[in-house]
């Protein structure tokens, strides 16, 4: 027969919310058993079934119906006494660092995005404030009640009462981070009531992420970027400069993979400019800028009736537009285009050529370097694969020197193709001068 005669409890776990002793049910409890309630505890004294008594934190001497003398001979017919009692410990501290989340995103209306679905996640912290109503509600004749055991279904009862109070509060998707602290303090409120339900007190709620699931965040970069680049045309053009400067910075990737992917760039900017014009003025990436500062050129102000502006009148205001740098030397134009904040090539713009039928011509140029007969077989394949411009051999005061050259006719040529052909010619032969030559400082 099972006596107890000193009863304690010590909560190694600190996240014991109740602990009943003994813990397989009850026993006999002798006259004069001492009960020692620790500090951050309350005893809630249980005999035939019923809440006797509650023991705050120090020891204590009981009392029961189980006299020594006269629990044997009651014992006799029922194999033990029938004057069963024991004790539950509820901890009184404060259960911090509680988590909460959502197990499936919650489906809102939003007034930019629509229907919406989103995660949360947080933290809260919460205390016993009422033993006996805990014991009745929750623990029941458990042994032991631990916070995991109860974290469950305080979850649910959060998220519940926080769908609720996102959908009725009209907060936009965008603004939700701003109102963190607002959502935080509401939710609390409208927790209290539920968490009181079952003795406890709801201290602390904190809302550490409200977000979309991971497409739509997806959705959301690729929307701010387009908003950032201001057209898609602007958007190609940056992102095909961008791959090929991250293969030039690759030398291990030889000549080869660095200007492969540096002739790329032209059949991209064909395939982005190939697309219906927009009725609006129209948005380029000017060589050497981001995105986020590509200039905006207004071709609608450079397309006057024709006859009345000559090619030189349009690349000279294509250059005030792009901040290109310009200078004339009689038949020769000489523009200095940047490519970032240390580097700018040269192209040079040359009005007196013609073709072959007489047809006035406009020819760019720059260099890529001098000539290296080891590498001619590779820019002769490359010529294969360009839209804007081919590689040839021009004689210059310094000797043989390889350069990229594209020809327009000037009867036709507008403030559109003239962009993109430079910018293209500028950015290829920037990619191969360095990859061939190695050439990584300011020219």
């Amino acid at each position: 027969m099972l006596r107890l005669e000193v009863i304690d409890f010590i909560d190694q776990s600190n996240q014991s919310l109740v602990a009943r002793v003994p813990e397989s049910g009850t026993a006999a409890i002798q006259y004069g058993a001492q009960l020692i309630v620790q500090q951050n505890q309350e005893a809630v004294f249980f005999r035939d079934g019923r809440a006797m008594d509650h023991f705050g934190p120090g020891r204590y001497t009981l009392t029961t119906a189980n006299i020594p003398i006269i629990s044997q001979i009651l014992t006799i017919p029922w194999q033990k006494s029938p004057f069963q009692a024991c004790v539950y410990f509820v901890g009184k501290q404060t259960f911090l660092d509680q988590r909460w989340g959502t197990r499936q995103p919650l489906t809102l209306r939003d007034k930019d995005f629509g229907m919406v679905r989103l995660r949360g996640f947080g933290k809260f912290a919460y205390r016993v404030v009422d033993a006996s109503v805990l014991i009745n509600s929750v623990v029941g004749t458990q042994g032991r009640f631990t916070t995991e055991e109860i974290s469950g279904y305080l979850r649910d009862i959060i998220v519940s009462s926080l769908s609720d109070l996102l959908a009725t509060s009209g907060i936009p998707l965008l603004d939700l981070p701003a109102k963190f602290d607002e959502i935080s303090a509401a939710a609390r409120v409208k927790l209290s009531s539920e968490f009181t339900q079952y003795g406890l007190e709801l201290l602390q709620f904190m809302v550490s992420n409200i977000s979309p699931p991971e497409e739509v965040q997806k959705a959301i970069d690729a929307r701010s970027s387009m908003a950032a680049v201001g057209d898609l045309r602007s958007y190609t053009i940056f992102q095909a400069a961008n791959g090929m400067a991250a293969a030039g910075q690759n030398p291990g990737a030889g000549a080869g993979l660095g200007l492969g992917m540096g002739m790329l760039l032209p059949n991209v900017v064909q395939q982005a400019f190939n697309q219906p014009p927009a009725p609006v003025p129209a948005t380029a990436v000017v060589a050497g800028t981001s995105p986020s500062q590509s200039a905006t050129l207004d071709f609608s102000n450079l397309q006057p009736a024709k006859g009345s502006i000559t090619p030189k009148q349009l690349i000279e205001s294509l250059a005030k537009q792009s901040n290109w740098q310009i200078s004339e030397n009689n038949e020769v134009m000489e523009l200095t285009i940047p490519l970032g904040s240390l580097r700018r090539q040269k192209i040079f713009a040359e009005f007196y050529k013609k073709d072959s039928d007489g047809h006035a011509l406009i020819s760019f140029w720059t260099g890529c370097g001098s000539v290296n007969q080891s590498n001619a077989m590779s820019l002769l394949r490359y010529n294969d694969q360009l839209i804007h411009g081919a590689f040839a051999v021009r004689q210059t005061g310094d000797g043989e020197q390889l350069v990229l050259r594209a020809n327009l006719l000037a009867d036709t040529v507008d403030a559109l193709e003239i962009t993109r052909t430079v910018s293209a010619i500028a950015w290829q032969a920037d990619q191969v001068e360095q990859q061939l030559s190695g050439v990584n400082d300011v020219h």
